[in-house]
C-alpha cells in the first residue's frame, strides 16, 4: 500500500512539472516490465526496444493517468498492448518478406552445474507457453511468471474473474496437451 501511495506522489510531482520523477519510476518498474515483455513475447532479443517503447508511452500519458489501478498495472497494461503490437509487426514482416525460418533464440549455455534435463524441461515449457494463443499466453505470464493476483489480472486486461478463470484453465489444458504431445515425442 505505500508504494501505491509513492506511486501517486510521483505521479502528482510529473504531473506538476517535475519531469525528474520519471526516472524513478523507469528505475522502479524497467525490471518488472522488461520481465514481462520478455516473457510475453517468447524470450527474443527485441524486449529492450518494446520496454523503451512502453515507458516512452508511459511518459507521453502520464499526465492523463488517474491512479484508479497501481502505477505497476498501467505499466503491465502498456506493455501488453506494446508486445501485442510488436508481435502483429514481426507477422506482417514475416508474410511480407516470405521468412517463414524460426527464430527461436538459442538454449541457454549451460553451467558446470547444471543439469541438462533441467535446460531440456526449460525449453518444452517455454517453447509450450510462447506456442499458447496470445489470448491464454498473456494471462499465464501474468499469473504464474509475473505472479500478480487474478484481480489484478483481469484489471489489466480488461476481463472478467470469471473470463480470466476461464482463459487460464483453457492454457492449463493447452500447455498439458502441447508438453504430453512433446514427451511421447
Amino acid at each position: 500500500m505505500a508504494e501505491m501511495i509513492d506511486d501517486e506522489l510521483l505521479v502528482e510531482q510529473f504531473s506538476r512539472g517535475d519531469e525528474s520523477v520519471f526516472d524513478r519510476i523507469v528505475e522502479r518498474y524497467s525490471a518488472d516490465v522488461g520481465a514481462l515483455a520478455n516473457r510475453l513475447l517468447g524470450w527474443p532479443g527485441e524486449v529492450e526496444d518494446v520496454s523503451q517503447e512502453v515507458f516512452l508511452a508511459a511518459y507521453l500519458g502520464l499526465k492523463r493517468f488517474r491512479c484508479k489501478c497501481s502505477l505497476k498495472s498501467w505499466l503491465f497494461t502498456i506493455t501488453i498492448n506494446k508486445c501485442r503490437s510488436h508481435r502483429r509487426k514481426q507477422l506482417l514482416r514475416l508474410r511480407t518478406f516470405s521468412r517463414a525460418a524460426d527464430k527461436a533464440p538459442s538454449p541457454p549455455a549451460q553451467t558446470a552445474h547444471e543439469n541438462p534435463v533441467d535446460v531440456e524441461t526449460f525449453n518444452r515449457i517455454r517453447s509450450a507457453v510462447a506456442a499458447l494463443p496470445a489470448k491464454y499466453r498473456e494471462p499465464v505470464v501474468l499469473r504464474y511468471l509475473q505472479e500478480l493476483p487474478t484481480d489484478e489480472i483481469g484489471q489489466i486486461l480488461g476481463i472478467s474473474q470469471n473470463a480470466l478463470h476461464v482463459r487460464l484453465s483453457r492454457a492449463r489444458k493447452h500447455l498439458k496437451g502441447n508438453l504430453n504431445q512433446q514427451i511421447e515425442r
